[in-house]
This record gives C-alpha cells, sequence and structure tokens, in this order.
C-alpha cells in the first residue's frame, strides 16, 4: 500500500481479545454475584437475548449523514442490567453487572501477534486505536497491557459509534493526515471495513477465525488472518 503515514487500529477482538468464552465467564460470575443458580454459559445467553446484536440482522447503523442517539456503554449496561436481573428474579444493584462488563473490557489481554506488530510498525509512521468503547475502560485496558498509541478516540470521545464516518474523521484530524493516507484495521465488516472506506481511508480486513464475508458488502481489497502479515502487506 503506497503513502500510507498512519495505521488505525479497532480494539476489541483486533489487538485485544474478548471473545464469547471470556463472555460468559464474565456473566456467570455476575450470576453468582447476584445469588441466580444458573448453569455454565446461560447468563451470557440471557444478556444476549436482551442485547439484540444489529450485525446479525440488515439494520446496520448508518455509515453517514445524522449520527444516532448517542448513549454510552455505561449507561446502557446499566439499563440491560436493570432487566437482567428482574428476568432473573433478583435483588441486586444494576452497577454490579455494569461494573463487571466494564471490568471485562479492561482487563482484556492483547493477542499475541499484537505487540510486535505495533513495534515492527512504530517509527514507519502514526499509530492510533479507535474503539466503539467508553473513554475508561479503554484506556486501563491499554494500560493493563502496555500499549501505547500516539492517538487513541473512543465513541464516547465522538459522541457516535462506527461506521459513521464522525469517528473516522476525529481520529484522521487527531492524527493530522488526510483519511487517503491512512489505514483501518478492522475485524468487523461493516463497522470496520465498510465505514473505513466510506470514510475515505483504506482497510484491512483482520479474520482471525476464518469467518465468511457478508454478500451484501463489497469485498475487503486486503484480507489477513494475523497480524503479524500487516507490516508486509503495508510494504
Amino acid at each position: 500500500m503506497a503513502n500510507v503515514t498512519a495505521v488505525i487500529f479497532d480494539f476489541y477482538e483486533t489487538l485485544v481479545q474478548l471473545d464469547h468464552d471470556m463472555r460468559e465467564r464474565a456473566f456467570d460470575e455476575v450470576a453468582r454475584a447476584a445469588g441466580a443458580e444458573l448453569p455454565p454459559g446461560e447468563a451470557y445467553r440471557h444478556w444476549r437475548e436482551l442485547t439484540p446484536d444489529w450485525s446479525l440482522s440488515h439494520q446496520r447503523p448508518p455509515l453517514d449523514g445524522p449520527a444516532p442517539v448517542f448513549r454510552s456503554f455505561q449507561d446502557f449496561w446499566l439499563e440491560r442490567s436493570r432487566d437482567l436481573f428482574r428476568r432473573w428474579r433478583v435483588d441486586a444493584p444494576p452497577e454490579l453487572g455494569a461494573e463487571a462488563y466494564a471490568r471485562a473490557h479492561a482487563q482484556a489481554e492483547v493477542y499475541p501477534d499484537a505487540a510486535g506488530t505495533i513495534d515492527a510498525l512504530r517509527g514507519r509512521c502514526s499509530l492510533a486505536v479507535l474503539s466503539d468503547a467508553d473513554t475508561g475502560f479503554l484506556v486501563d485496558c491499554l494500560a493493563h497491557n502496555r500499549l501505547a498509541f500516539d492517538v487513541v478516540v473512543s465513541s464516547e470521545d465522538v459522541g457516535a459509534y462506527k461506521p459513521h464516518v464522525a469517528m473516522f474523521r476525529e481520529v484522521c484530524a487527531r492524527l493530522d493526515v488526510a483519511p487517503a493516507q491512512a489505514v483501518y484495521v478492522g475485524d468487523s465488516p461493516w463497522a470496520d471495513i465498510a465505514g473505513a472506506r466510506n470514510a475515505g481511508l483504506r482497510a484491512v480486513w483482520l479474520n482471525r477465525h476464518a469467518r465468511p464475508w457478508p454478500g451484501d458488502i463489497e469485498p475487503p481489497e486486503t484480507v489477513i488472518t494475523s497480524l503479524a502479515e500487516l507490516a508486509s502487506v503495508l510494504g
């Protein structure tokens, strides 16, 4: 890829790991703390039922135009925790669920291929993180994993979520680079790849788990299965 002066990373499930099994364990702990007797994995299944995943439907967030009304993860998780504890018929404060999930995000561990890739790129170009996250747990997770970047932008900073163009414009503005000079690396076909391309950035799809590409989205220009491939792709 020619004329690349900045590389911008998605965070969760790109640089750090917070997969389905980890989320199940986090909610198993919430259930125990709340006094709900549930089999392993059941608590997270209930959470997912209360929190529909837009990526599984065709009602995807918009790429541009007016940004949807913004709510922080903390506010959303408090509301969903109330619903969850009501379903379980337990008298537990909603902060118990919201804080446990934020803690899981803050303590997520870096992927083995991330640190070496960042080190290989440092000095060659500017490096940034652009993440759908509350600023607090994102900054805590960066510190937990001893990761440092030139610029870090959260959805809470911008008051919007990917794939909205405002997110990508903000990180490019803070890096002082034109979108065409930046590459975005992420795992989500819509939020990361379609969003970055719409904003004028180059995009690299990180497909760690051999997932099929959605048939209704234009295929990515570049696909990698490990961050270790990124430096050679950038050239």
